[in-house]
């Protein structure tokens, strides 16, 4: 089974500084996992070119697709555009569909420097188009290359997705037990070793109130076709240790 792996790099100095919480990763991964594309790395890095021009080049190299998320508004340090020329050896240049684009977007004499800049691009890319603030992102060889703001990058990362390559979705069973995460650890670690092609993951969760709580247990896996006798091997351990249970 063919599995298209992903890597995101997220870019921004207000990300690493705490001032903006970062959802661009959580949303493109969810999206990414459901649609059957194994994400394997997110990265979150300055605006520093060097930094950029790393890791674009290094995540090229590693994975199908990399997705980017900051950097490419009408301010000075908005420097992806320019740093991901540079990394693949590209002028940075004014791209005319953009800049047309964008000219039409304004209204007349509101078309400035600033915001002339969102035009610049490597050369030879292809536009994703922004149906919400006309600035358009683009691609370029395995990267697509979206902005930081939220909801604008959400939907420009939906039209993206639909059009690549997917493999099949990734199964996901999760089942929820009021025994503790230590009483389950030897059992589970011996389910693991029997279903080397699944991952099981243990989340414990605890209720200060009500002083109670259990673990959640995370089944997953890309290439097996079931999940049932896995799940089956987890619901009677859980049943033997005199525990209750609940699929999440």
């Amino acid at each position: 089974m063919t599995i298209f792996t992903a890597g995101i790099l997220i870019i921004g100095d207000e990300v690493l500084s705490g001032r903006t919480q970062d959802t661009n990763a959580n949303f493109i991964a969810k999206n990414l996992t459901a649609s059957g594309i194994k994400l394997e790395e997110i990265k979150i890095i300055q605006d520093q070119k060097d930094h950029i021009i790393n890791s674009v080049k290094l995540f090229s190299e590693k994975y199908n697709y990399v997705f980017t998320t900051g950097g490419i508004g009408p301010t000075h340090d908005d420097i992806t555009s320019e740093s991901i020329a540079e990394a693949f050896n590209k002028k940075y240049e004014i791209n005319k569909e953009a800049f047309n684009i964008l000219e039409k977007y304004y209204p007349e004499g509101e078309f400035n420097v600033s915001r002339q800049r969102m035009s610049k691009m490597p050369s030879d890319v292809q536009l994703i188009y922004n149906p919400m603030t006309a600035a358009p992102g683009f691609i370029l060889k395995n990267l697509y290359v979206l902005p930081g703001v939220p909801k604008i990058m959400e939907v420009m990362f939906i039209n993206v997705l639909k059009n690549l390559k997917k493999g099949k979705p990734k199964k996901i069973i999760t089942i929820n037990t009021n025994l503790y995460e230590s009483k389950l650890a030897p059992f589970l670690n011996d389910i693991q070793e029997k279903y080397k092609e699944c991952s099981i993951g243990s989340y414990p969760y605890f209720n200060f109130l009500s002083k109670t709580g259990g673990v959640n247990i995370a089944i997953s896996s890309w290439t097996m076709d079931s999940l049932d006798d896995v799940e089956k091997e987890i619901i009677e351990m859980i049943k033997f240790n005199g525990g209750n249970y609940f699929f999440v």
